[in-house]
């Protein structure tokens, strides 16, 4: 291995540990209850423009945690990261984050993957009755596979191709 290759290496496991941790704090401590409530295209009474607004503010959010932790570790460690491909894969990462997070294109393309199974019975029973979306649910699950999926992906590329 080369020595350009190990800091590419190393470059893509700290953007994806960091990101993925700046991904949690993201998704659940920033991400306000309206947001949380108010994204999904598949709500029942959903106005689109509405849940595109509440979608776009908590992709904006999350995006900027994230960033915020990866810039922090890059500066910490001094990686040498290439403007051109941070800035791809930020834009990949948020970009995934606002498809899945709207729910209908997920749950689509679950459905066709053949994974309704799994979302229709992979729930959970909260107070108020049966749940279909949040914490413990298939949908949420799937979710989450995404989401850490392409920060994967996104961490590759933040990382830069091969010399």
């Amino acid at each position: 291995m080369e020595y350009e290759d190990l800091v590419r290496a190393v470059t893509t496991a700290v953007a994806f540990a960091v990101m993925l941790a700046g991904h949690y704090i993201g998704d659940h401590w920033v991400q306000t209850s309206g947001q949380a409530y108010g994204k999904g295209l598949d709500n029942a009474g959903c106005v689109r423009s509405v849940a595109l607004w509440h979608c776009a503010k908590h992709v904006m959010s999350w995006t900027a945690t994230t960033t915020i932790f990866l810039l922090g570790a890059a500066w910490w460690l001094r990686l040498p990261l290439e403007p051109g491909w941070l800035v791809a894969g930020i834009v990949l990462n948020g970009v995934t984050h606002f498809i899945a997070d709207l729910r209908t294109p997920l749950i689509r393309l679950g459905r066709l993957l053949g994974r309704g199974g799994y979302l229709d019975h992979v729930g959970v029973v909260r107070p108020s009755g049966a749940a279909t979306s949040g914490p413990g649910t298939g949908l949420f699950e799937l979710d989450q596979a995404w989401h850490i999926g392409w920060l994967a992906v996104s961490a590759l590329i933040i990382a830069g191709p091969p010399a």
